[in-house]
């Protein structure tokens, strides 16, 4: 699974626009210098919350909250957020925002930065903000070793008959690996045929040895062709070889998946199989603070 750091960085300068030199608009945050880790693969967005005070000697008069996202120097995308009433704050020398926010999986980028602006103005109009940033960063999960269980797949039409593969038995599919068998295609061409599984697409590759961390399935996924559609593994019957396979599954729930086609087996007696055996990341991402 591919994780990113969030490091929450308190930024310490107050800008402050005021006609004389006392300091009338102070704005505060509460929550700094967090990391939080981001599970790229698993999920889809990062909730987060922080609060703000306010304190205004004549009176708060407007309070706003905006969002910049930055790649660089460039803008991703900026917002600014509805709900702050006046009439809730509105005269008051002190008020506390509690904001909530998620960032969706487009602002979870590496490299980008997300700037949270808490800006006040009070009714002499003098002015003070504080900028909360979230800095991403990328870190890479070493893949556990191949899943000592492996996937045995049959088509539909076999599913009834109690077919097994070293005591595994069969499925007709196999959301993890994002594979669903379609069975043979007829007695003389030996070769089995799959799909992915809805939500799941697949990226085959040649070789795998670099392929040791979350990050290097994600990078080769995004190099390669997905394939969404019906595909022919080859199989053996009667002494006849299959082809062993590779591919990089990105199935429904997010996650990039290493998978190896091991065997391929058409059998009048026993049946018509599919074998596979996968890795992934070796342990969970901890939850966000």
């Amino acid at each position: 699974m591919k994780n990113f750091k969030i490091v929450m960085i308190l930024v310490a300068a107050v800008a402050f626009f005021c006609s004389c030199t006392e300091k009338t608009v102070d704005v505060t945050l509460t929550e700094a210098n967090e990391t939080l880790t981001y599970d790229l693969a698993s999920a889809a967005t990062l909730p987060l919350s922080f609060s703000s005070t306010i304190n205004a000697a004549a009176g708060i008069k407007t309070i706003e909250v905006s969002k910049t996202v930055l790649n660089g120097e460039d803008v991703v995308s900026s917002k600014i957020y509805d709900g702050f009433e006046s009439s809730d704050y509105e005269g008051m020398a002190e008020y506390t925002v509690n904001f909530k926010d998620t960032l969706a999986k487009a602002d979870l980028v590496a490299g980008y930065t997300v700037e949270y602006k808490v800006a006040a103005v009070d009714k002499k109009d003098n002015s003070g903000d504080k900028i909360y940033t979230i800095t991403i960063t990328e870190s890479a999960t070493s893949l556990s070793a191949w899943n000592p269980t492996k996937v045995v797949l049959c088509s539909q039409s076999q599913s009834s008959y109690g077919i097994t593969y070293e005591g595994i038995a069969a499925t007709v599919e196999n959301e993890t690996i994002g594979v669903k068998c379609l069975g043979k295609n007829d007695h003389k061409a030996y070769n089995m045929y799959a799909e992915p599984t809805t939500g799941a697409s697949w990226v085959f590759v040649e070789n795998i040895e670099g392929l040791t961390t979350d990050v290097a399935l994600v990078e080769a996924f995004n190099n390669g062709t997905p394939v969404t559609s019906r595909t022919m593994f080859p199989a053996t019957d009667q002494g006849k070889a299959y082809e062993e396979k590779y591919f990089i599954c990105k199935n429904k729930n997010g996650e990039y998946v290493l998978v190896d086609y091991v065997a391929g087996l058409m059998n009048t007696q026993t049946g018509n199989v599919m074998v596979f055996q996968y890795k992934k990341a070796e342990t969970p991402a901890p939850a966000a603070k």
